[in-house]
């Protein structure tokens, strides 16, 4: 069929369809970009034509306006130079039509890697005497990573299978799958178990090649990997799925050495999804039927005009619906009709789309309903059976402009404000600083140094040596950082917490906020101002919140949760430096005596005098807590011998066992220690150090009280 329109008026030109297909190939099957692989449509005769799917920019890093002449061959602009003399002497060569081609070659990324890429095109007919290049385009990187990682880790390699958005199967080296990774399981649709053990050439699979044809076993791609020992890329064919569903797929073979050595240990076979793909060359059949659909479902509005005589000769849907007319209505107008621009604007405005090729107006459109609306309209010139039209994309954008309208009057409150607040800074106490980021000097307020107990004429001139040299040593790495985030527009503004030094000797905590105002054409800063107030006393709270949080109100020695922190850490430290952990658990006996006779406050008091006496009995590394009630936990690290433990155990219960006067009154308790020891090993938990440690306790409770024992795990007898 030749291109033009049919009786009902459906254009049929088919360098629009192939443009169309080649767009919708480009997305999967929910409308998400394919990973690791581009599609791409070059019309040859036509350039502007020529489309690409999104991936371009998620592959390679380059927008469509980044490729300068669009070709056959529009990558040999990024291709490394080594590889397009091996392509071919005088370059790239281009397919013959209906031919497919297949080439392996390194582009550069726009971040200046190299990548590793195979390209396969076809050149096919897109109208009377037109002709396209449909080709696609996969990262081979992720597949050599892949046969890396098998020998490197185990759990590296696991995880990059599953998370690989490619199928993934790998075969030993009699050619049967030994492993597969998510993505192959749901895109052969078995599971696994069920792909475990299966041969390549296994006739289950039903395979075919992209004519049709069964696809020869012994042609496998992981056959011929293993059979030639070498890579295999590219291979088109037809899997039946269990569900009788046939999916087409893009298999590379990559053979597997043991380290260091020629033994071949396997291949490994990975494999895109190119349904989509295949299906686009039954489109490209369709495409009458497809434009029409497209055109007509497409939610942006359309108009098809003739520019000599104004007459629009088709509009879609969405146009009818923005438009208010039917669609009888709107192919028996003019475009002045809608356009409320003068005619001679019109006229001029569709010339300049036909000598262009393509031009971008912006005008007023008049509705049915009489309402004016602003739009952008996007024309570019087609070709329909030897006459030029005009093919304008209408977009609706008198919401924006108002909104840009509204903006712009924002943006004048905006400064009205900056300048009152200016106002109120200078009105206040607060501390302000302008740093000349260029010379170095700094220009402050009063209230700044008297921030930390200066006059203005004590700091003045003030430079940023000056500053730095006010700041605490271990504050000056986190100023730095976070000033260099701002310089290098990582952060909108400096915020920044720390500790300058009082002319008294201590320390005041600040928060300092600021801003570069003024930058350097280059976009090196130049001005940096802000604020400066004293946080001191919120920080003062902080930390006795935090203090409280993590301690035992009635003794001040460390509570539970801060001892379990401290254990978990303990286990962890001394198992890289293969030292021991001992964990210490102490009960008090006949505590409840003494609450019951002299009563709660001198039970209370007896407390805090055993915290007391306990923190004289041990080192300063060792850690002591209350654990509640009258039970005490100590904890010992970097034991070298249990040994050591049991001295601490025997000087604790020397000192809890002396009589105690508390509130006028003599008071005696013992004490009972269980002691549990992880020895230079995380595979013990702390709340297993917890119940032996236990255990030990209720065994010198029970043996006489006021005595320790050692958790010894029982040996079975043979």
């Amino acid at each position: 069929m030749k291109s033009g329109f049919k009786r009902d008026g459906s254009l049929t030109d088919k360098s629009e369809i192939a443009e169309g297909v080649a767009l919708a190939a480009a997305l999967g099957d929910d409308g998400a970009p394919l990973v690791e692989s581009l599609l791409y449509f070059i019309d040859l005769s036509r350039p502007a034509k020529s489309s690409f799917s999104p991936n371009l920019k998620y592959m390679l890093g380059y927008d469509i306006g980044d490729i300068g002449d669009i070709t056959a061959n529009w990558w040999m602009q990024f291709a490394h130079p080594d590889d397009v003399a091996d392509l071919a002497p005088d370059g790239a060569p281009c397919p013959a039509c209906d031919a497919a081609l297949t080439r392996r070659f390194r582009l550069r990324h726009k971040d200046g890697q190299w990548l590793d890429v195979v390209d396969q095109a076809i050149k096919v007919p897109c109208g009377e005497g037109h002709f396209a290049i449909v080709g696609t385009m996969s990262n081979l990187t992720l597949h050599r990573k892949t046969s890396r990682a098998l020998y490197e880790s185990n759990q590296r390699y696991q995880h990059l299978l599953e998370t690989m958005p490619d199928g993934v199967v790998v075969h030993d080296a009699g050619g049967r799958v030994v492993q597969s990774n998510p993505a192959a399981q749901k895109l052969l649709g078995l599971s696994a178990d069920q792909l475990l053990g299966r041969d390549s050439f296994d006739a289950q699979w039903q395979s075919v090649d992209p004519g049709g044809a069964p696809f020869p076993g012994e042609k496998h791609p992981a056959m011929v990997a293993l059979r030639d020992r070498v890579p295999v890329y590219g291979v088109v064919m037809g899997i039946s799925r269990p569900d009788k569903s046939q999916v087409w797929v893009r298999i590379n073979a990559q053979p597997l050495f043991l380290p260091e050595s020629d033994t071949l240990d396997g291949v490994v076979v990975s494999f895109s999804d190119v349904t989509e793909l295949k299906n686009a060359e039954q489109a490209m059949a369709e495409r009458e039927n497809l434009y029409r659909q497209m055109f007509d479902r497409n939610p942006a509005v359309k108009l098809l005009i003739d520019p000599i005589s104004g007459k629009i000769v088709d509009a879609n849907k969405a146009a009818c619906q923005f438009y208010g007319y039917r669609y009888e209505e709107l192919r028996s107008m003019v475009i002045s009709q809608i356009n409320m621009s003068q005619g001679g604007t019109i006229t001029k405005s569709m010339q300049d789309a036909i000598n262009k090729g393509s031009a971008v107006f912006s005008f007023k459109h008049r509705l049915a309903s009489g309402a004016v609306r602003d739009v952008r309209v996007n024309s570019g010139r087609i070709m329909l059976n030897g006459r030029e039209y005009i093919n304008s994309i209408v977009f609706d954008v008198t919401e924006r402009n108002e909104y840009e309208r509204r903006l712009i009057e924002a943006n004048r409150q905006l400064q009205i404000e900056r300048q009152r607040l200016d106002e109120i800074i200078r009105a206040t106490n607060a501390g302000t600083w302008e740093w000349n980021i260029q010379t170095g000097d700094m220009r402050l307020n009063e209230r700044w140094a008297e921030i930390i107990g200066y006059s203005l004429e004590d700091l003045t001139p003030c430079s940023v040596d000056r500053w730095i040299g006010l700041c605490h040593p271990d504050d000056i790495g986190t100023i730095n950082a976070l000033l260099t985030r701002h310089f290098d527009h990582e952060t909108d503004q400096f915020d920044c917490e720390y500790r300058l030094k009082h002319k008294n000797g201590s320390w005041v905590w600040v928060l300092d906020r600021g801003k570069v105002f003024e930058w350097s054409d280059d976009g090196a800063p130049l001005r940096l101002s802000g604020t400066h107030s004293d946080i001191t006393p919120a920080k003062e709270i902080e930390e006795r919140i935090r203090h409280m949080a993590l301690s035992d109100p009635l003794t001040g020695l460390a509570n539970r949760h801060q001892f379990d922190d401290r254990l978990l850490r303990a286990i962890e430290h001394c198992t890289n430096a293969e030292q021991n952990v001992v964990l210490m658990l102490l009960d008090l006996d006949h505590f409840k005596s003494v609450n019951d006779t002299f009563g709660h406050p001198v039970g209370d008091a007896l407390l805090v005098d055993v915290a007391q006496g306990l923190q004289t009995q041990f080192r300063g590394g060792d850690f002591i807590a209350r654990l509640g009630g009258d039970e005490f936990a100590v904890l010992l690290s970097d034991v070298a011998d249990i040994g050591i433990a049991e001295k601490a155990a025997m000087r604790v219960i020397r000192e809890i066992d002396r009589p105690r006067q508390i509130e006028g009154h003599t008071v005696h308790v013992g004490v009972s220690i269980g002691i549990s020891l992880n020895a230079g090993t995380s595979e013990i938990l702390p709340k297993v150090l917890y119940r032996r440690a236990d255990r030990a306790l209720y065994q010198s409770k029970a043996e006489g009280r006021n005595t320790f024992r050692v958790y010894r795990p029982t040996v079975a007898k043979k």
